[in-house]
């Protein structure tokens, strides 16, 4: 195996994304998302690129990812307009330790007070083999990795006023990944609500594996924590990224129909799993 050759093919892949991505981190505001409320008491804060969520527990306010540093004040925006103030965040959980997701961390704990978390294993990695949160890849030159005041283990729950999150241990996408589920009321219903931290698997190419010093386990890793939450009881799936779920059409149809909310479908998550676990072992059938 000609390791260089797969090390440089990963960095020309790595160099092309980056490239993609210049025009929203030379003007985030572009990316803009008007938040929104997609049941209950969760609230759409992300962008057209990450997602990211808020929870009001009526206690405080719970969000999930704190996205790019760059992108921070569309996220503060997001809030403000939502109707709540940012220094009512008392926890951001991250769904995993990849630089798209933690950026802006260490500014809201700055800026309000909120404590961070994050699973133990992405912990693990901001200490060991900070390398793989990829800020290399980040055109942004101030961007940093944050210290987490949670450690969150496999099945941990986070309470918070009338809201308790379960958290599951789902690596693959990257060691740390943890997925998320809680319920949420509307209207005297209960919703189960759903949120697998890392559904991509660009990361997961022999290549990208081998020039992160990765074992190629990392893959049926995967694929073993889609089947660990497959069972699991879910109305409303969140996404990582607004294309994982059409986060951003979903919201263009509930504008034209108030009357329909297309977040709630009680069949999307296991057909979510079920797609990504087709797609991902067409992946490596292809020998990718």
């Amino acid at each position: 195996m000609d390791l260089e050759k797969y090390k440089k093919s990963y960095e020309e892949l790595q160099q092309v994304q980056k490239t993609k991505n210049l025009d929203y981190y030379a003007h985030p505001s572009r990316y803009y998302v008007k938040p929104f409320r997609i049941i209950g008491d969760v609230y759409y804060i992300g962008d057209q690129k990450v997602c990211s969520h808020l929870i009001d527990t009526g206690d405080g306010l719970i969000v999930f990812d704190s996205g790019f540093q760059h992108s921070i004040h569309l996220m503060v925006q997001a809030v403000w307009e939502c109707g709540f103030n940012p220094k009512d965040i008392k926890y951001i959980i991250h769904s995993h330790e990849h630089f798209d997701h933690i950026g802006a961390a260490n500014d809201f704990k700055d800026l309000y007070g909120c404590k961070l978390a994050i699973s133990k294993a992405g912990a693990d990695i901001f200490r060991n083999r900070p390398e793989l949160v990829y800020m290399e890849a980040c055109p942004y030159p101030y961007a940093s990795i944050f210290q987490p005041d949670i450690e969150l283990e496999d099945g941990q729950i986070l309470k918070l006023g009338r809201t308790s999150i379960r958290c599951i241990h789902t690596p693959g996408h990257s060691p740390g990944v943890m997925s998320f589920f809680f319920d949420t009321k509307e209207e005297g219903k209960i919703y189960h609500v759903g949120y697998f931290g890392g559904a991509g698997y660009n990361t997961l190419y022999k290549k990208a594996l081998i020039h992160d010093g990765l074992p190629l386990e990392c893959r049926s890793q995967f694929l073993a924590s889609l089947q660990k939450v497959r069972g699991e009881q879910v109305d409303v799936v969140l996404g990582n990224h607004p294309r994982q779920n059409e986060t951003l059409e979903k919201r263009e149809r509930m504008i034209a129909d108030p009357s329909n909310n297309p977040f709630v479908d009680p069949n999307e998550w296991v057909n979510f799993i079920d797609t990504l676990t087709e797609q991902f072992n067409a992946f490596m059938e292809a020998g990718n």
